[in-house]
């Protein structure tokens, strides 16, 4: 379900082939973790959208840092880093700091049980 989501993507032009390909190898990479597929359905459009954002050197989003605060006090913050720093070594691009603070916030999500 997760790919298809992604190649409906591809194939309204909304992300290229290049981020969708990224974004099937992070699927298959989390797949290990039996992660919530309801938390990955949007875990995963959000990746190929920063991803495609990022790529197309978009504005930057605008993350509130009052949110960000709260993030970095969640007890599985330091895995979402981890999660993040294995993912991104395999980026098309590096995403821009707002997009990296989304997809980590993103990542606690996934994490909790």
């Amino acid at each position: 379900m997760l790919v298809e989501r992604i190649n409906i993507l591809q194939e309204a032009n909304v992300i290229s082939k290049e981020v969708g390909d990224y974004v099937i190898k992070v699927i298959d990479f989390f797949d290990e973790y039996k992660f919530d597929e309801s938390k990955m359905e949007m875990f995963t459009t959000h990746l190929a959208m920063a991803t495609q954002r990022t790529v197309d050197q978009n504005e930057e989003l605008e993350f509130d840092e009052s949110i960000w605060s709260q993030i970095e006090l969640d007890p599985k913050f330091n895995q979402a880093i981890k999660l993040y720093d294995m993912m991104s070594k395999h980026s098309p691009v590096p995403y821009m700091e707002s997009e990296r603070k989304f997809l980590i916030m993103h990542l606690c999500n996934l994490s909790q049980d």
